[in-house]
């Protein structure tokens, strides 16, 4: 007796549990898409670069008492001035669900370019006057860069590749950090500023030419024809989408036709997983570590001197040290690229947690044996090498964020959290704002993260809080196209891997 399929097994093999001939011959994402993608994370990581505390970048911005009117040092209100770049990416991220909603994701990324590159502008033109201003327009930008990029991945690339495209989109912005902090030693700052605005220029240019994204076309057009069209833009023009298109159509019929009480609890757990994932992110410090390294650097007595910012030696070793580390991160980044797919995410970002956890846990352990104050103010003798241990000890913290919660926590957010509704814009902004709170708060000229053990101590609670929270309440996502993705949130176990 014939047997007819059921919609869920016909959905099943139509999307990816059996590859066609067809599938496998065509490409798994638009090249200019990968383009744009890695354009863009050099956006974010040059302008993240330039408005770090932890480097003026140039001798002359930041350090001169012509520039800043007399402060020499990363103490006083330009300081502050600085930290509200992270008030910009909260307030990018929270306004891009309804921009994108109204123009597409395309026309956000160039909207988004463009007002970074505004900021660029305005640095090339003026000094002091607009610090604020240029902070808030290069946050606002590469905040709406952060949410948007991941997401649209997501919905372009082919679900067996989608970690190592988003993956090596990350290792473009460590590529951006590196690029600022290695051309800031040969290069004045007004040539920096040129040579950085060239980035969201040619991103603007790239992005033109950027295919649609199908949901998007799909979702907020109505039209099916559209849609077509932009997975075949993705695809290639031969490539059959009549498959890809009946999921796209599932995932948004699963989703949009839940009431009840199924649609809350999917809704509460997206939130739930979400906010719980971007906040730990920034709670345990590497980001703020980064973005404060000339600080952290610096107070570990990398001088003869007393630890002054204004010391040359302090400047030329912390720049060494931070082009270094940015150099190993884009390294680790590729490196992750492979492993996200055949160890998983949940694997990478345990890994990632633990790591962080026991660098800062034996930083705190060689802390109780040799105090902060001997470091900083004593010279480093040649039978003293011991004093080189905190430094390679947060070294290898910020490289141990590279390979998990700093490239994984976007592709798992884009995955997980429905894009399009009013939480996902929410969510992000709210990870944006607690890295704002962190970088804020914790790390000052005052408060070193040397000087300070209740923040190392905090930032190690926050490393084993992830990996309690990763093993039990993630689900894993590892080669599930996006309509298996939303049926993970109804598991009632998130602990097992049912990626393959």
């Amino acid at each position: 007796m014939h047997k007819t399929l059921d919609m869920e097994t016909t959905f099943r093999i139509s999307f990816g549990r059996v590859i066609d001939n067809t599938r496998t011959k065509s490409p798994l994402i638009n090249p200019t898409s990968v383009f744009a993608a890695g354009l863009s994370g050099v956006v974010i990581g040059t302008a993240f670069a330039w408005n770090s505390a932890a480097a003026r970048l140039t001798r002359t911005y930041g350090n001169s008492v012509r520039d800043y009117g007399g402060e020499t040092d990363d103490s006083g209100w330009y300081v502050d001035a600085v930290a509200c770049y992270f008030l910009g990416t909260a307030v990018g991220g929270l306004i891009l669900g309804p921009v994108t909603r109204n123009i597409g994701y395309r026309w956000s990324v160039v909207g988004c370019d463009t007002v970074v590159l505004i900021g660029w502008l305005l640095l090339s033109q003026v000094n002091l006057a607009p610090v604020w201003a240029i902070r808030l327009a290069h946050g606002i930008g590469t905040g709406g860069l952060g949410l948007l990029i991941p997401t649209y991945i997501v919905h372009i690339a082919d679900f067996r590749i989608r970690g190592r495209a988003l993956v090596f989109h990350h290792a473009f912005v460590c590529f951006g950090v590196f690029f600022a902090h290695s051309f800031s030693a040969i290069v004045t700052n007004y040539q920096l500023t040129g040579v950085c605005m060239v980035w969201p220029a040619l991103h603007i240019f790239v992005s033109v030419f950027m295919p649609e994204s199908p949901l998007y076309a799909y979702k907020c057009h109505g039209d099916s024809d559209l849609a077509r069209a932009a997975m075949r833009r993705v695809k290639g023009a031969d490539y059959d989408v009549d498959s890809d298109y009946l999921a796209l159509e599932k995932y948004l019929f699963e989703f949009e036709c839940m009431i009840g009480d199924n649609r809350s609890q999917l809704i509460r757990k997206m939130v739930a997983i979400g906010t719980k994932l971007v906040v730990l992110q920034q709670t345990c410090g590497a980001s703020a570590t980064m973005f404060h390294a000339k600080s952290v650097f610096g107070g570990f007595g990398l001088t003869t001197e007393i630890a002054g910012y204004s010391d040359e030696r302090v400047y030329s070793n912390t720049q060494t040290i931070v082009t270094i580390v940015s150099a190993v991160q884009v390294l680790l980044c590729l490196t992750t690229v492979e492993l996200v797919e055949f160890l998983g995410r949940k694997f990478m970002l345990i890994a990632s947690a633990i790591g962080m956890g026991t660098c800062l846990a034996f930083l705190m352990l060689y802390q109780s044996f040799y105090p902060t104050t001997d470091i900083c103010t004593s010279p480093i003798e040649s039978n003293e090498w011991h004093k080189y241990v905190p430094v390679v000890l947060v070294c290898m913290y910020l490289c141990s964020y590279s390979i998990g919660w700093g490239p994984v926590v976007p592709l798992v957010h884009a995955e997980v959290v429905y894009f399009d509704k009013w939480f996902s814009s929410l969510i992000y902004a709210g990870g944006q704002f607690a890295l704002f709170l962190v970088a804020y708060t914790f790390f000052d000229a005052k408060a070193l993260l040397s000087f300070n053990r209740y923040v190392i101590g905090a930032y190690i609670a926050s490393c084993a809080t992830s990996v309690a929270f990763v093993y039990f309440c993630m689900p894993e996502t590892r080669s599930l196209p996006l309509d298996r993705v939303l049926q993970r949130h109804t598991a009632p176990n998130n602990c097992i891997d049912t990626g393959n």
